[in-house]
């Protein structure tokens, strides 16, 4: 049976012109963390690492299915924040 799950990511860009990179994680999983040339490169070696994770650890598949479920009814915001000083 195959499941399907959606993870939030978050995308730092970093460096400019030609060395630009676009750093990327999963919200759900911090400690999975890679890289692209492009977002849309980021998102699919994030992708191909999130599924290396899960198949090394399916437990934490599960433990992540189980939050999704909890997040339906309490789904996270993302605000930005100033700081004055």
């Amino acid at each position: 049976m195959e499941r399907r799950i959606d993870v939030d990511v978050v995308i730092y860009p970093e460096g400019k012109d030609k060395n630009k990179v676009y750093n990327i994680s999963s919200m759900q999983v911090p400690n999975v963390v890679t890289q692209g040339s492009t977002i849309d490169e980021a998102k699919n070696w994030l992708k191909e690492a999130l599924e290396l994770y899960f198949e090394s650890a399916p437990w934490e598949l599960e433990r992540l299915m189980k939050i999704k479920v909890e997040e339906d009814n309490n789904a996270p915001m993302i605000s930005k924040l100033t700081l004055i000083s």
